[in-house]
């Protein structure tokens, strides 16, 4: 059942009926005698949504406090952090330019005729009154008012940058300032060294996981919720909005759909699937959230599964990557305000110096970002900070885009989302080079104890161990791949052997598995297990193998004397 619910046909089919409700509002409310029936059914949509949101503060706080906390303690940390920030910097660069050009060269605020000026005077008269109709004809007739702005955009990023409480930061749901308290929580349960750090890493662990759960619960609902959330958005979108800036939805379109194969090309070189259209088939479901929602964050849960789990990219980096890139990666906002931008400066006429080019570009770089926790509407005011330094006047022109929002949130939404999944894929390696149906051990050397493992004749790991991970990889339907030391760069471990002791406390990052047996030395008795993941997606399945293995029987550990232990011998029952 689940399946058909989340099948990319059922949500598309789930998409399009929302939207021809909302076409379709005025018959269809008539037929039921209601007011508005798209209007009626968006509430439970809006239900649907709110539950989405409930699980995104307490995903990002432990996804990224657990994964800071787990990179401190890896000495390769910092190639990390210096790849996320690489990939970043230069992914927003890239894409403020590529508005910009866009901008440039689509011109859309230039050559608007008498008929479109006077539909935009209009339409922001029947929105707002006389008073803005007024202002937006001086706009368009003559040169813009410079007014101050109250506040510096670096005052306002700081100030919503650091918290003076963090409760009220969660009560409000300033995600900026949750993310930095994230990140910093992160950073001082890496330095703290003892146990006490381990077990908090856990806790964070499982709650994540926890709320992870909570959303695929919730998946059963998507096609419902879907049809419920369009239907709304569509029924408040007029005709007359579509007439008026046509060739600025349009323009912002195509640059969004050029972006998108140029991800996806990213995306699919990077999962290392060799038919592209599974690939976008994987990410068809954070896609439709994104566009359906239109909340980033509410696509969170999908977009960490879709990379974790269905393309297999390395766990602890997507759980750190994905929620610090769509809080601080606003590829879609930087790219918006750069094609906005130019239509104001067009629609007034103006040309612009090569210095306030650069104002320009750093402007929609800071923007964006100052845009982290921020949706829909209250994203557009942020555009001042572009605007101010150019001396445009930001609330004539920022009736309009408040006018045309609902048309063009969905696509900003999709962009910021698509890119940090695109930003993601260069950022962590794949978890499984050999594919998915492996199962990737590492006995480490001289840790053996013949005859519970050993080398044959041919130099080939053999002994009980060895034989209790072929039989696991066999229940698991998976090919056993044995490395001694450590495994090939770009490979991720599944399993730890090598003749295991349970002690009081497991290694950092790693848990101990179900013991598989015991060994006496000194005349005390030691539990041989294994090593492994406590985020494995088989760490499960694994430790439930080996509780059948011991019921069968499967392996028969008999003491018998060796130089300094009691080593056991294996028979089958």
């Amino acid at each position: 059942m689940t399946r058909i619910l989340k099948h990319p046909l059922i949500i598309l089919l789930s998409v399009t009926i929302g939207i021809l409700i909302g076409l379709l509002n005025a018959p269809v409310s008539a037929f039921f005698g209601v007011q508005s029936f798209a209007q009626l059914i968006s509430m439970p949509g809006q239900v649907y949504l709110f539950y989405l949101q409930m699980t995104v503060i307490p995903i990002i706080i432990t996804a990224i406090s657990s994964s800071i906390g787990r990179l401190m303690r890896n000495k390769k940390s910092k190639g990390l952090i210096r790849r996320m920030c690489l990939v970043f910097l230069a992914g927003i660069a890239l894409t403020a330019l590529a508005g910009m050009a866009l901008g440039i060269t689509g011109r859309p605020g230039g050559g608007l005729g008498e008929d479109t000026r006077s539909l935009l005077t209009s339409l922001i008269s029947s929105q707002t009154g006389g008073e803005a109709s007024e202002i937006l004809e001086v706009a368009l007739s003559g040169a813009p008012d410079v007014k101050p702005a109250a506040k510096s955009g670096i005052e306002v990023f700081l100030t919503s940058l650091i918290p003076s409480n963090i409760f009220s930061a969660l009560a409000f749901g300033s995600t900026m300032a949750v993310v930095f308290f994230s990140i910093v929580f992160g950073i001082a349960i890496g330095s703290v060294n003892d146990q006490s750090a381990d077990m908090l890493i856990k806790f964070l662990s499982a709650i994540f996981e926890t709320f992870q759960k909570l959303v695929s619960a919730s998946l059963y609902l998507l096609p419902f919720g879907l049809v419920c959330l369009m239907a709304g958005q569509i029924a408040r979108v007029g005709v007359l909005v579509f007439m008026a800036m046509s060739k600025f939805i349009i323009l912002y379109c195509i640059g969004t759909v050029v972006l998108f194969i140029i991800i996806t090309l990213i995306i699919w070189v990077r999962s290392g699937i060799a038919n592209p259209f599974k690939v976008l088939s994987l990410l068809f479901e954070p896609i439709m959230l994104a566009f359906a929602t239109r909340n980033s964050m509410a696509t969170l849960p999908s977009a960490i599964t879709c990379l974790d789990d269905k393309m297999s990219f390395d766990r602890t980096t997507v759980n750190l990557t994905l929620p610090l890139g769509m809080t601080l990666g606003r590829f879609g906002n930087v790219f918006y305000f750069a094609v906005a931008v130019f239509f104001v400066v067009q629609i007034y006429g103006i040309e612009l110096a090569a210095v306030q080019y650069v104002t320009v570009f750093l402007g929609v770089i800071f923007a964006g970002t100052a845009t982290a926790g921020a949706s829909g509407i209250v994203t557009l005011s942020v555009i001042g900070i572009v605007l101010s330094p150019l001396n445009l006047p930001v609330e004539a022109v920022l009736i309009i885009f408040m006018a045309i929002d609902p048309i063009i949130d969905p696509f900003r939404t999709f962009l910021l989302v698509y890119g940090n999944m695109g930003a993601t894929t260069l950022i962590a390696g794949k978890r499984k080079s050999y594919g998915a149906e492996t199962l990737s051990v590492i006995i480490r050397k001289g840790a053996g104890r013949p005859p519970i493992i050993y080398s044959d004749a041919e130099g080939n790991p053999a002994g009980i161990e060895i034989e209790l991970l072929r039989e696991i990889a066999r229940r698991l339907d998976k090919k056993l791949l044995i490395h001694e030391g450590s495994p090939p760069d770009g490979v991720k471990t599944d399993i730890i052997g090598g003749c295991v002791i349970k002690t009081e406390k497991s290694p950092p990052g790693l848990i101990f598995s179900q013991s598989y047996g015991t060994i006496t030395e000194q005349n005390v008795k030691l539990e041989l297990c294994l090593l492994l993941s406590p985020f494995g997606v088989d760490s499960v399945k694994i430790n439930g193998i080996i509780k059948k293995i011991n019921a069968e029987h499967f392996l028969k550990l008999k003491n018998g004397k060796s130089k300094d232990s009691t080593a056991p011998d294996r028979s089958n029952r």
